[in-house]
């Protein structure tokens, strides 16, 4: 019985696993993936620990351990590419004096193991992603390469969850220190909820108000060039008409906002006399109040803005009373970055979902309509895209994929690879398989490196009708709709060529099926249909008899149903639908 290599000078295995001894859907995928392209009987995602393993992704596995997940050392071959920090590749392990005497070969059945390392956020080898077969099994370089681009997707799946673990540790922390600080204890529970700047600078007016006393308050947030300050909103000048004008403060100005800007120390006036002595110009605005507190807003030594303070009455600041205006602004600084992070986040959300909710063209012999549903994910965006594009001549590509991951960059990535697609459709509209070959190859060449599933078709109009020519990679078969009810997948039986990613050399194939005034097409990605514990056939035939019962229904009205209908609205993962109906007869000769 073998265990871990654990010595004291060299490599040993980490004290705990990443994530608990439970399913997780993320890397069950990555091993229903591995198990259907190596077409091996197990794959998995496993995690070790001086502890034993944990399986948080498995395809094939007997019931026992699916049940519980979990597996001692001594049935781990893991533990070697997590020790060794490299891949452990074994044709038959009865043979190989690393493994031989391991207890997973008799009652297992594990005689022949690929797995590549899982790298965590520490650059840590924590895992493996791997492969298992129950006979001797010869592993070729295509299978290795498949495995070891699905283990580099775990290792940024794991990566992300440790960043935002990270996060969120810091997060509780900076809360805790918050709960530490005597009255701003009670208010800065205020700031928890403020997530805009506006939010931010009324939170700020308000505890300043209600904790300290104060009549007005403005919040200074430094621009994008670094050298103006503006402020948020111009409340604390009231209904003063020439108050615009001082909206924007230079750096250079010969203002108080401008100076505390500049040294990043705050000021402290206690009379309207001793602010007019160091700063003459503050006499022209509007609001000046009796007493002033300018503090500078600065989180991990970045400059995010000024926060200004007035009393109608004089103060005395005495140590303790700028200690707690301090905490305030470290309060404020940290609400303020976070809603600015929180904004930037939006914005680049914003921006790939547009760029991914492009208009559908409407030619006049087809009607289209299209939804997409994000997860349940703050980001709101995902890897994956529908689109269609009107080609010369008068055909109309359609397409819909799926990049690997739940995230921006995935996102970012999938941004990448459909405007590829989408281009090389137009400018060489020939056949599908060869638009899916060329971004296959400029995948690799381009070094975007992403593995995605995509399902690529053009629509011609023939002497008969119409005439739909596709070709997948990897991707869920369409379902066609006929237009007096019922549908069916167009799924073949050799299945689907590889995910783009994989062996750009590979040759691709195109499939026909014709088309009749009044079908409906239906393309879609995987979070539509694949659920845990639910074989995809199942599944697949739950998607076609949904369908087909809403084929009376326009392609808007569909795509909305159908989501309604498998995923309640509210997917587990990222959804994409396009749903294209043959309007009119041909008018091809």
């Amino acid at each position: 019985m073998t265990t871990s290599p654990q010595i004291d000078d060299g490599p040993v295995l980490p004290a705990t696993t990443a994530l608990p001894a439970v399913a997780d859907e993320a890397f069950e995928r990555f091993s229903r993936l591995a198990q259907r392209h190596l077409g091996v009987p197990v794959a998995l995602v496993s995690l070790v620990s001086r502890d034993g393993q944990v399986i948080p992704g498995g395809a094939g596995l007997p019931a026992d351990l699916d049940a519980t997940r979990t597996a001692p050392l001594s049935h781990s071959f893991c533990q070697h590419v997590v020790a060794d920090r490299r891949p452990l590749v074994v044709a038959d392990a009865r043979l190989d004096p690393r493994v031989h005497d391991n207890a997973a070969i008799e009652d297992l059945g594990v005689i022949a193991y690929a797995g590549y390392p899982i790298v965590d956020e520490q650059d840590r080898v924590v895992g493996s992603m791997c492969a298992i077969d129950h006979v001797p099994h010869e592993w070729t370089p295509d299978e290795l390469a498949v495995l070891a681009d699905l283990a580099a997707a775990c290792s940024s799946e794991l990566r992300l969850r440790g960043e935002r673990e990270r996060a969120r540790r810091a997060q509780h922390q900076a809360t805790r220190s918050y709960r530490q600080s005597g009255l701003l204890l009670l208010l800065s529970d205020a700031f928890q909820d403020a997530l805009t700047v506006r939010d931010v600078a009324r939170t700020a007016a308000r505890v300043a108000a209600t904790g300290l006393g104060a009549s007005f308050t403005g919040l200074v947030a430094v621009e994008r060039d670094e050298r103006t300050l503006s402020y948020v909103s111009m409340e604390a000048f009231g209904e003063d008409r020439d108050a615009e004008q001082w909206r924007r403060v230079r750096l250079t100005d010969d203002r108080p906002i401008a100076h505390v800007a500049r040294t990043r120390q705050p000021l402290f006036y206690g009379s309207r006399e001793a602010i007019l002595a160091d700063f003459p110009l503050v006499g022209q605005m509007p609001y000046l109040g009796e007493s002033r507190a300018f503090l500078p807003l600065v989180s991990r030594n970045r400059l995010l803005g000024v926060l200004g303070i007035g009393w109608q009455a004089k103060r005395n600041f005495d140590d303790d009373n700028r200690t707690i205006k301090n905490a305030l602004a470290a309060y404020t600084a940290q609400a303020l970055e976070r809603a600015q992070l929180l904004e930037e986040r939006r914005d680049v959300a914003r921006t790939l979902q547009d760029a991914m909710l492009t208009a559908l063209p409407q030619p006049p012999h087809l009607r289209m309509a299209s939804l997409y549903l994000p997860a349940g994910r703050t980001d709101r965006v995902g890897g994956d895209w529908y689109d269609a594009v009107e080609l010369p001549g008068g055909s109309v590509a359609v397409m819909v994929g799926d990049v690997t991951g739940h995230d921006m960059d995935a996102a970012a990535r999938m941004g990448q690879l459909r405007s590829t697609l989408r281009a090389f459709a137009w400018d060489h509209p020939d056949l599908p398989s060869s638009w899916l070959s060329r971004l296959d190859r400029a995948n690799a060449g381009l070094g975007l490196d992403s593995i995605a599933t995509a399902l690529a078709g053009r629509i011609d109009a023939t002497p008969a009708g119409y005439r739909l020519q596709w070709s997948s990679a990897g991707h869920p078969p369409p379902v066609l709709i006929h237009r007096d009810g019922g549908a069916r997948s167009l799924g073949v039986r050799s299945g689907n060529d590889l995910l783009l990613g994989v062996d750009p050399s590979r040759p691709r194939r195109n499939h026909l099926q014709d088309l009749a005034p009044g079908d409906t097409l239906l393309l879609y990605t995987d979070g539509l249909v694949e659920r845990r514990g639910r074989q995809l056939q199942d599944s697949l035939e739950a998607l076609t008899l949904a369908a087909g019962n809403l084929a009376h229904l326009a392609p808007d009205e569909l795509v909305h149903a159908l989501a309604d209908d498998l995923v309640g609205g509210h997917p587990a993962d990222d959804v994409a639908l396009l749903a294209v109906q043959i309007r009119t007869p041909t008018t091809a000769p």
